[in-house]
């Protein structure tokens, strides 16, 4: 077995159904691979859905109970039978080069260990003028991910490395390496960066990234993320994510991190009380008379402090 490619999915059946037939269209490698779809605990019909494209794909339907994307992750890696792994989500449209354009990557790149492939946004409705004029910083919350044409190393520096729907990872390194519980979706918990740490710490370990510019998929962006209440949601998500690894001895990621000394209150260092109430008071002096560039970012800014403020209020603290 060469390739396992792994989607994990929970009560998106419909959607599933569609990135499914994306994936019965695509190009097939001439190697031996599979398709693990790992249900983590869904109540509508996605088994039905799963077993409309059994005879048409090698897919092996997984579930796993225990519910949160980082242990959906972690049960596909024990799972899988090939030597590489490729990750992408149940809300994408798969390219149909993209298990093509992986498949060579590994044979011409064999000493590296980590691949990422392009990410294109699809607004499935119109945006907001705010958001179209501001579509670069949103960047990350829609997983664009576009680093070229032309195949390149990938590393943090120069955030040079790929995202969750459109990776993948050798397997003999991603055995190693687990994905953290205390990050990714679950429920009553909305953080981010689980492959993201994954894939710094295999790379700090001395492995070697390759960016494919071939493997393609498009990330489809509901009406609903189209809000600036999403955007509040989404920075809030990054920074009780970026709170959460300051909690963590070694943290590699995420611009860790607040420092774990000087005054706090409820728990949160003074310094980010102070940062979210400047970037609120900045969002309100500018969002009524100023262009959306001058305020989207104290948006942003002001609900990235209140999501780690949230964080500490709670008393959270790593493991």
């Amino acid at each position: 077995m060469f390739i396992s490619v792994i989607m994990c999915t929970r009560n998106r059946a419909e959607q599933l159904r569609r990135v499914l037939l994306t994936a019965v269209a695509m190009k097939k490698p001439d190697v031996e691979w599979e398709f693990l779809l790992i249900d983590n605990g869904s109540t509508d019909n996605t088994a039905e859905v799963v077993a409309s494209v059994a005879g048409l794909l090698p897919i092996r339907h997984i579930l796993e109970p225990e519910a949160g994307l980082s242990h959906a992750r972690n049960r596909g890696v024990a799972e899988a039978r090939g030597e590489y792994i490729c990750w992408t989500d149940d809300d994408v449209m798969i390219d149909p080069n993209w298990l093509v354009a992986y498949a060579e990557a590994f044979r011409r790149y064999p000493e590296a260990a980590v691949f990422g492939g392009q990410i294109v946004p699809v607004l499935e409705g119109p945006a907001p003028r705010w958001f179209e004029q501001n579509y670069d910083k949103l960047a990350s919350l829609m997983a664009k991910r576009d680093l070229g044409a032309k195949p390149i190393r990938l590393t943090k520096v120069g955030d040079h490395l790929p995202y969750g729907a459109n990776f993948a990872v050798r397997t003999a390194e991603q055995k190693q390496w687990r994905y953290d519980p205390n990050l990714g979706v679950s429920p009553g918990q909305k953080r981010l960066g689980e492959e993201v740490t994954v894939i710094e710490g295999i790379l700090d370990a001395g492995a070697t990234g390759v960016w494919v510019p071939g493997a393609m998929v498009r990330h489809l962006i509901p009406k609903a993320r189209l809000s600036l209440d999403y955007v509040g949601v989404y920075y809030r998500s990054a920074g009780e994510t970026w709170a959460y690894l300051s909690t963590v001895e070694g943290a590699l990621t995420m611009g860790a991190l607040a420092p774990a000394g000087g005054r706090r209150l409820s728990g949160a260092p003074l310094w980010v009380w102070r940062k979210a109430a400047v970037h609120l008071c900045l969002y309100l002096a500018t969002s009524v008379t100023r262009p959306s560039s001058q305020w989207l970012p104290h948006w942003m800014k002001f609900n990235h402090f209140r999501g780690a403020i949230e964080f500490w209020r709670r008393g959270n603290v790593a493991g």
